[in-house]
């Protein structure tokens, strides 16, 4: 598979959050990273090129993965605010978003997401809830993962993604949309502790960094996405 008008995801953006922080985490504030995935420049601009990918599919063979550096350590329970523009139900929007956290789940004897229930709350503000949801965001991003972390002993306490309503979307891999299955796959995967790769001899791995529009390969892992998952979680 060939993708025309690549996109990007941003290098990882590491801030200071100050928050007032969960009891549990009395002795140190929560810190934030963002994850963003962004449009990528055309190369008459001098924006880095992604290398040609692998001719054909090795994501079974291909071992490759990076990790962020801190994991649940607890199931993360999630909220999906199902509302949108695009004319899908309810019940279809929640059927892909939990598939693809799912898809993450089967890898692994530790169950790192359980859906709670749907939500009117919007992802990225720090609440205590965990959710997905569309909302604006700048025009250049297809969607963003927030993900507060404790630096003491490395572990998250809560993740937001937030879907961008500049872009349309798509639960069927339609040409000229963005695919949820696709995209909620791989950021269900930062949500688990993944990083992005950059190489393109990782193209047909889910934590690969570069998407596209009506792409659906991410839907599925590869062997380092599930290595990666195992490094963290255990078989």
């Amino acid at each position: 598979m060939r993708k025309t008008g690549s996109l990007v995801l941003t290098a990882l953006i590491l801030l200071s959050f100050i928050a007032i922080p969960l009891s549990v985490y009395a002795a140190e504030s929560p810190h934030l990273m963002v994850v963003e995935w962004s449009v990528e420049q055309s190369d008459a601009r001098g924006k880095k090129i992604p290398t040609l990918p692998p001719a054909t599919d090795d994501s079974m063979t291909n071992p490759d993965y990076k990790l962020l550096g801190f994991k649940w350590t607890t199931t993360a329970n999630y909220w999906i605010n199902p509302s949108n523009t695009y004319g899908f139900s309810d019940e279809a929007v929640v059927t892909a978003i939990t598939t693809s956290a799912e898809t993450w789940d089967t890898a692994t004897s530790f169950q790192v997401f359980s859906y709670v229930g749907t939500t009117t709350r919007s992802a990225g503000t720090y609440d205590s809830y965990n959710v997905v949801s569309w909302g604006s965001y700048q025009s250049n991003v297809i969607a963003v993962t927030f993900i507060w972390y404790t630096r003491i002993g490395r572990r998250i306490i809560e993740t937001d993604t937030r879907l961008n309503t500049v872009f349309v979307w798509s639960l069927s891999g339609e040409d000229g949309k963005m695919d949820v299955l696709n995209i909620m796959t791989h950021e269900f995967g930062h949500w688990c502790g993944l990083a992005d790769l950059y190489d393109g001899k990782d193209f047909w791995l889910t934590m690969y960094g570069y998407s596209t529009y009506g792409e659906v390969y991410k839907r599925t892992l590869g062997l380092g996405d599930i290595n990666g998952l195992i490094a963290v979680y255990g078989v």
